[in-house]
């Protein structure tokens, strides 16, 4: 089996998220290095509070990410009863967004589509389904328009709850300093747009900054690629499946040909 070189990896996602991903790079060779730059919070409102309470209201429940499913859950769990939710069909925009609906809520999504973007999920959705089922569209407070603008187009009404907020993690600005000065990661990770929003807000030195774009960037998908163009970075590899496991596959496979392996 194929291994990494013993490169220093560093992970930006959340804490939560962060430690299965340093241990599946652990275990392909590398050396990742933790400096979560983001955090979720449960968006626990009296709005949230009222629709976790309405299920009766809605066919179809559309989750654009995992983080979405896992806040969905907390505020039913909280405030109403997934019963109360079993008759919607469910809509997830990836695998990963399916397995974790699987795992919160007990249920195999109805409409997972072949590329997972959600830009995609719109397109299929609107090709196959009635204009008249009713959608309640689970984001987080930085979710891309994407979705919400493809039914829209395609002439779906739809009401969105916003479960989750992605709040920067301040603490950890003097951290990620050291760690750029000291370890001198060589692969960057970034699995959304606000982590690459964060990690340059929080570098200290322009000089440091700009050192970093020359870095082998890795990032989860798309939306994720066009942040980091937009910032600047130079070197920027993209797997061919938007997933965690993937991310280590296309880096195995880029020092593979760096080595000629």
């Amino acid at each position: 089996m194929s291994r990494l070189p013993a490169v220093k990896v560093l992970i930006t996602r959340p804490k939560q998220q962060a430690v299965r991903l340093a241990e599946q790079l652990a275990k392909a060779g590398a050396s990742p290095i933790m400096v979560p730059l983001l955090t979720f919070r449960t968006r626990t409102d009296k709005e949230n509070q009222m629709l976790s309470q309405q299920g009766n209201r809605f066919d179809w429940l559309f989750f654009s990410s995992n983080n979405g499913v896992e806040h969905f859950g907390v505020l039913v769990s909280k405030f109403s009863e997934l019963e109360n939710w079993k008759h919607c069909h469910i809509a997830a925009v990836g695998q990963k967004t399916a397995e974790a609906v699987e795992r919160v809520l007990g249920r195999r999504a109805d409409l997972i589509p072949d590329a997972y973007t959600a830009d995609r999920l719109a397109e299929e959705f609107s090709a196959a389904y009635d204009p008249a089922n009713r959608i309640l569209l689970i984001q987080g407070n930085l979710s891309r328009p994407a979705l919400s603008n493809g039914l829209r187009e395609n002439g779906y009404a739809f009401e969105k709850m916003v479960v989750y907020d992605t709040v920067e993690e301040k603490c950890n600005q003097e951290l990620l300093n050291k760690v750029l000065l000291k370890d001198q990661p060589e692969v960057l990770t970034f699995t959304s747009p606000s982590s690459i929003e964060a990690f340059h807000s929080f570098i200290s030195q322009a000089e440091m900054q700009k050192e970093q774009l020359n870095k082998l960037c890795l990032v989860i998908g798309p939306t994720t690629e066009e942040a980091a163009k937009r910032h600047g970075f130079h070197n920027i590899l993209l797997p061919a499946h938007y997933t965690t496991e993937a991310m280590i596959d296309a880096l195995l496979h880029y020092y593979e040909q760096r080595t000629g392996e």
